[in-house]
């Protein structure tokens, strides 16, 4: 398989454009979204404009790509659908201890979202993703959250998404399911955090029998652990993975320059 991987793109939509008129997606098999797509690091007052372009953009993508695209959710993306005003019409209350993680959500800007993706598509983003050998989430799979008692890689993947689908559809009924918890590496009060939340630098380890590709953790380069690797560089790079190889495409107009071209 060919896949291209987005990391991290915190509305910053020229990044997010400049890949996908770059490359031919008809050439990919896969397309894979790491997550945290809204909440532009270091902005007090995000725009709000900004905010339903970078939305509906995410939705004409799903509707261009189909079954190709994988969106992962990010820690910066769930708030918004905690605080999913649609909730109160069933009957229940927003999970605000989800919903206040973050300095820059608000039920105003979560509104904004939720105009846009409704109920189906928000139960489209996954935790994480099994594909052509390589394990996709936002910040990666700890090995407590992968059961070495089930057999295969396949059913192991599959447990790991049934945890998450249940956690989501009780979201509104639990203050904070551990699989969306962040650990103490990230003020947290778990030993380590979830897919959302795992700390590349103090948490992760490469240590499942499959390699993973996360986002999440900045790093000033394309950084690995063994056979795994993260991907952010703060909307400078983006990966192709094809036979077994991750190659780092960086975006000429990124904050990296012509030195990180020349090593890469």
């Amino acid at each position: 398989m060919k896949l291209l991987v987005v990391p991290d793109i915190h509305e910053n939509l020229e990044f997010l454009k400049y890949i996908f008129a770059y490359e031919d997606t008809d050439s990919f098999d896969h397309v894979v979204l790491l997550g945290d797509y809204f909440d532009p690091s270091g902005v007090v007052n995000p725009c709000e404009q900004r905010l339903q372009q970078v939305a509906g953009t995410l939705l004409g993508l799903k509707e261009l790509l189909g079954e190709r695209l994988h969106m992962l959710c990010g820690n910066h993306d769930l708030p918004y659908y905690a605080l999913r005003p649609a909730c109160a019409e069933r009957g229940g209350q927003p999970n605000t201890t989800i919903g206040q993680w973050l300095g820059n959500t608000t039920l105003e800007r979560a509104e904004i979202i939720n105009e846009l993706w409704d109920e189906d598509f928000w139960k489209s983003l996954k935790g994480a993703v099994l594909l052509d050998g390589w394990l996709f989430s936002h910040a990666g799979v700890h090995p407590d959250w992968w059961p070495e008692d089930l057999g295969s890689t396949e059913r192991r993947c599959r447990w790991l998404q049934d945890q998450w689908a249940q956690a989501f559809a009780n979201i509104y009924q639990e203050e904070e399911h551990p699989i969306f918890g962040a650990g103490l590496a990230r003020g947290g009060l778990l030993p380590f955090g979830g897919p959302l939340w795992q700390d590349w630098n103090l948490e992760f380890e490469d240590a499942l029998e499959v390699p993973q590709i996360v986002g999440h953790t900045r790093c000033v380069k394309q950084t690995q652990k063994g056979r795994s690797f993260c991907l952010d560089l703060a909307q400078a790079a983006y990966a192709i993975v094809e036979n077994g190889e991750v190659q780092l495409n960086i975006w000429p107009d990124s904050w990296l320059g012509e030195s990180m071209l020349d090593t890469v």
